[in-house]
């Protein structure tokens, strides 16, 4: 009989690319019995996974919204899975009680350093007033130490989290699954099969706009392309969050944005990004240097280098390296929007630089792939299967 799973998120988009993308369809796809519980309005059946209807994303600033979904997140898990699966930091409570109360075994995904998030010494977390951030560090601090102990296991996105659930869980009760793209020679082969979006060379972002995306660096940086005569527009793909920065300066980035020809397209279907990316000439990563970014690799990087885009990334720890390496691209400082409109243009202009950078991107992407994560995600589902009492299969939902 398969194993029952259900995945669960209040926040993210219905089918993020992690958590739908590449785990539960990877999981569906390998035999067991999944369910996402997911911000959605209706149920579907997808890709061999169960989607369940917790309530679509509407303002994220009002708190119904996100209880209503917590608590039918929270019903759901009352339910007999054999393995509960949860993406986001405010579902540990429901988890804790579904763990304690009704014998839930909890897996726990931890996509970003959230400690430093919370409440490090350069903070990302900009949606949390900052007189209550040491009390939100210190209350999720107060979470995982209440819930991981007796967690059946935790999915981390860097080996440089491992240390930390250590703490928590025996190393065979933590899995590292990185954010690799999950795309087929397929996948690769319909983008770059498909028309160009554009009839011109263009750079591509595909991290939305925000304050830790340095949205005000992108827009320096475009002004100062034109500036330099660059046809090329700057494609920012992605949700538009600019909730970092005053209400004045959301307006001024907005307008110069638009000035300097920025395309500013917000989110499209994941099949459409590929499309976007695979017929770019350069791809895009400014990012600020905070720590929880300096310990991340983003999963577009990887996409970039699969498709044999050369890269223009902020130097800030891993990403910097990722690129830097293997020539695959040129780093620059994180807020000097000058050198980064230079990397973009002699990447544009100089074809044998921009060659070679995609040569070495190619290179390097045949290891870039969720293939190589999947079977540790499993392999950790299975020592939580061999060793728990499982209760029966979830009944239809």
């Amino acid at each position: 009989m398969k194993a029952a799973i259900l995945h669960v998120s209040t926040v993210h988009a219905p089918f993020d690319n992690r958590i739908f993308g590449m785990e539960a369809k990877s999981l569906a796809a390998s035999g067991f019995d999944v369910s996402l519980a997911t911000t959605v309005e209706r149920e579907e059946v997808r890709e061999g996974v169960r989607v369940l209807p917790l309530g679509a994303i509407g303002n994220l600033s009002r708190r119904s919204e996100r209880i209503g979904r917590n608590r039918r997140a929270f019903a759901l898990m009352r339910r007999p899975y054999d393995i509960v699966h949860i993406h986001d930091p405010e579902l540990l409570l429901s988890a804790a009680i579904a763990q304690r109360i009704f014998g839930r075994t909890i897996v726990y995904d931890v996509h970003e350093f959230y400690d430093e998030k919370f409440g490090g010494g350069d903070v990302t977390a900009d949606w949390i007033p900052r007189p209550l951030l040491a009390t939100v560090r210190k209350a999720y601090a107060c979470m995982e130490a209440w819930v991981l102990p007796r967690a059946g296991g935790v999915v981390v996105v860097s080996e440089a989290m491992v240390a930390r659930y250590r703490r928590y869980l025996p190393d065979e009760r933590i899995a590292v699954v990185q954010n690799y793209p999950n795309l087929t020679e397929d996948d690769v082969t319909q983008a770059l099969r498909a028309s160009a979006p554009l009839s011109v060379p263009y750079i591509v972002h595909t991290g939305g706009a925000s304050k830790n995306r340095s949205f005000d660096v992108m827009v320096e940086a475009a002004e100062l392309l034109r500036k330099r005569g660059v046809a090329a527009p700057v494609v920012n793909l992605g949700p538009i969050q600019l909730e970092g920065y005053s209400e004045s300066e959301q307006r001024a980035l907005r307008s110069r944005a638009s000035a300097a020809g920025i395309m500013m397209l917000g989110s499209v279907p994941h099949a459409e990004v590929l499309r976007w990316i695979a017929h770019a000439r350069v791809g895009y990563l400014p990012i600020a240097d905070n720590e929880n970014n300096r310990r991340g690799q983003p999963r577009k990087l990887f996409e970039y280098l699969l498709f044999g885009l050369p890269v223009v990334a902020a130097d800030v720890g891993k990403i910097g390296s990722a690129v830097r390496e293997p020539g695959a691209g040129i780093t620059v400082p994180p807020r000097d929007a000058a050198a980064h409109a230079a990397a973009i243009t002699e990447l544009l202009d100089d074809s044998r630089r921009h060659a070679a950078c995609a040569e070495n991107a190619r290179r390097i992407a045949h290891g870039l792939s969720f293939r190589s994560q999947l079977p540790r995600l499993v392999g950790l589902y299975e020592r939580i299967l061999r060793t728990a009492q499982r209760p029966a299969v979830a009944a239809a939902v």
